[in-house]
């Protein structure tokens, strides 16, 4: 087979990661535009930045097309206890707080997929694959 598995190889369930996460889906508001997003930019991706060194920061990232995307959509992926503490985080992005966006609320499980870096210690490089 193409993916390496036979048909009635079985799939062993339990070893599936099963880490749950919080998915917020961002939308642009009516009327948002690249230079409205562009003017806050600086202080959405801070506000991230300081998501990631807290360890709440899973994934982030602007998406690019697709139904209903525009300047503000977005995906990020956080760290959360429960969805009260998912929505205050998501509450607190700038664009949110000035009303260039708001957000879809999902509990995320996390099964499959893999991660590669390669880091070069001679030339301080790293390839995220």
């Amino acid at each position: 087979m193409a993916n390496g598995r036979e048909p009635e190889d079985r799939v062993d369930l339990a070893r599936l990661l099963g880490r749950d996460y919080w998915l917020i889906r961002s939308i642009p508001n009516a009327g948002t535009d690249q230079d409205a997003v562009a003017a806050r930019v600086e202080e959405h991706v801070g506000w991230l930045l300081g998501l990631e060194e807290q360890g709440v920061l899973l994934a982030s990232g602007p998406l690019l097309s697709g139904p209903g995307t525009g300047p503000g959509s977005g995906v990020t992926i956080i760290r959360a206890a429960d969805e009260e503490t998912a929505r205050k985080i998501a509450d607190g992005d700038p664009f949110v707080r000035h009303g260039l966006r708001t957000f879809e609320l999902y509990r995320w499980r996390l099964n499959e997929g893999s991660v590669g870096v390669r880091i070069s210690l001679g030339t301080g490089t790293y390839d995220w694959q």
